[in-house]
C-alpha cells in the first residue's frame, strides 16, 4: 500500500487519457479495483492510462472524474432549477371568478371556479376562510407552471353556516412569485316567501297574537321586501325575520362590523332603531343585504275613515251579531285621539248563549255596507 500511494503522488503530473472500455474487456482490470475498493463501481464504466502505458491510475482516475462529473452537472442542474423559481416577473397572474356570488343552502355542495392566467407561469394557488377551517394551497407544479388554468373546487356548505356572506379569499401565486387575490362571496339562499317585522324575538311573544305580530311585510321582486311600519314610540328596536313564530336561524338586523349593511345571523344581528315615533318606510334586499329606512310625514286626518268596525260572529257578548254589516249590530272599533289611523277594541271571544255555532269569524269594515273591508289571506293561519 505504501508502494501505490508513493507511485500516485510521484506520477501526479503525468499526462492522462481516459477512454471507455468494453464490456468484455472489463474483467482484465480486477487487480485495479480491487486496489480501489471504493470506487469499483466507477472503475468498471472507465479506465484511465498515461502516456507511458502504466495502469497504477486506472480505478483512482476513472472513479474521481465520474465524482468531478456528478458534482458539475448537480451544480448546472441546481442552477437551472433556481432560475425557474426565482424569475424577476414583471406581472401579478390575472385572475378571473367565475362564480363570484354564490347562493346555496345548509348542506348543500357548490363549487368555487374561476380562470387563471400567467406568461411566466402558474405556480400555486390557495383558498382560504377561517370561519369553515378553509385552508388549501394547490400546487402545480405537476402540470409544469401552466399559463393557463381553470378552477374547480368543490366544497359543502356547513350546516351550521351563520347567515351572512361568507367571503372565501383566492390568492394565486406565478414563478415569480408575484401574488393576485380575489374573493368568493357565498350567501344562504335567502329568497323567503313570507318576512316580517318585529319588535322581539321572544318565541313566546312572538305567537302570543292571532296577527300583526309580527307584521307581515310586502314581498315587492325577489330578496326585496317592503313595509310601512308604525313606531308607537320613540326609539322602537326591529329586526325582520322570515318566520311567524321563531327567529332562528334567520333575523335580519345591522351588521355589528358595518352598520351599513344587514346581517342575517341571529346571534350577531343588532336591532334596527326607530328614534322617532311615527311612521317609516322600510325597503331591504337579502341577497346583497342592503337597506334603507325613511321617516314619514304624519298622515293627513282628513283621510282616515271615520269609523272601523268588526263584522261577523263567535263574539260572547254580542249574542245578536251573525254577519250584519250595520248598526247596530256590528262592533265599533275607538279611535285613538292623537292618530285618527289608529283603532283599538277589546272583546271576548267566543260563544254566545244559545247558539250553537263554535267558532269565531270575523273581518274588519268601515260601516258603510260592504265598500271597504279587510279579510285575512288564509282564515285557519291568517
Amino acid at each position: 500500500m505504501k508502494y501505490l500511494f508513493e507511485k500516485i503522488f510521484a506520477d501526479a503530473e503525468t499526462q492522462f487519457s481516459c477512454q471507455p472500455r468494453e464490456k468484455s474487456n472489463l474483467n482484465s482490470y480486477t487487480h485495479s479495483t480491487h486496489s480501489w475498493n471504493g470506487f469499483s463501481s466507477a472503475s468498471e464504466l472507465y479506465t484511465c492510462e498515461n502516456s507511458t502505458g502504466r495502469n497504477d491510475f486506472k480505478s483512482f482516475f476513472s472513479a474521481t472524474g465520474i465524482f468531478f462529473l456528478i458534482l458539475i452537472t448537480t451544480s448546472i442542474w441546481s442552477c437551472k432549477k433556481d432560475n425557474i423559481t426565482t424569475l424577476q416577473v414583471k406581472d401579478a397572474p390575472s385572475v378571473s371568478l367565475t362564480n363570484e356570488v354564490i347562493v346555496t343552502t345548509l348542506g348543500s355542495e357548490f363549487y368555487l371556479e374561476a380562470d387563471l392566467a400567467d406568461s411566466a407561469g402558474i405556480k400555486s394557488f390557495t383558498l382560504r376562510y377561517d370561519d369553515w377551517y378553509l385552508y388549501n394551497t394547490v400546487s402545480l407544479e405537476d402540470l409544469n407552471y401552466p399559463h393557463k388554468y381553470h378552477v374547480k373546487y368543490k366544497f359543502k356548505m356547513p350546516d351550521t353556516a351563520a347567515n351572512k356572506a361568507h367571503s372565501i379569499d383566492l390568492k394565486v401565486t406565478n414563478v415569480g412569485n408575484k401574488e393576485s387575490t380575489a374573493q368568493f362571496k357565498v350567501l344562504l339562499n335567502t329568497d323567503f316567501t313570507k318576512m316580517y317585522v318585529t319588535e322581539t324575538l321572544d318565541p313566546t311573544v312572538l305567537t302570543k297574537d292571532l296577527f300583526g305580530v309580527p307584521m307581515l311585510i310586502d314581498k315587492t321582486s325577489s330578496y326585496n321586501y317592503s313595509a310601512t311600519y308604525c313606531s308607537a314610540q320613540a326609539n322602537t328596536k326591529i329586526w325582520f325575520i322570515p318566520s311567524k313564530t321563531t327567529a332562528k336561524p334567520f333575523a335580519y338586523g345591522l351588521d355589528s362590523k358595518d352598520p351599513t349593511k344587514l346581517s342575517g345571523d341571529v346571534n350577531t344581528a343588532q336591532p334596527i332603531t326607530l328614534s322617532e315615533k311615527g311612521y317609516y318606510s322600510i325597503k331591504y334586499n337579502t341577497l346583497n343585504l342592503n337597506y334603507s329606512i325613511t321617516k314619514l310625514p304624519d298622515p293627513d286626518p282628513s283621510q282616515a275613515f271615520p269609523q272601523v268596525a268588526l263584522a261577523g260572529r263567535g263574539f260572547y257578548d254580542y249574542p245578536n251579531m251573525n254577519w250584519q254589516n250595520a248598526l247596530p249590530d256590528i262592533i265599533l272599533l275607538d279611535k285613538d285621539p292623537v292618530n285618527p289611523y289608529l283603532f283599538t277594541k277589546t272583546i271576548k271571544l267566543g260563544t254566545p248563549p244559545g247558539q250553537s255555532y263554535n267558532t269565531a269569524q270575523f273581518i274588519f269594515t268601515t260601516n258603510n255596507g260592504w265598500t271597504n273591508f279587510w279579510r285575512f289571506d288564509d282564515g285557519f293561519n291568517p
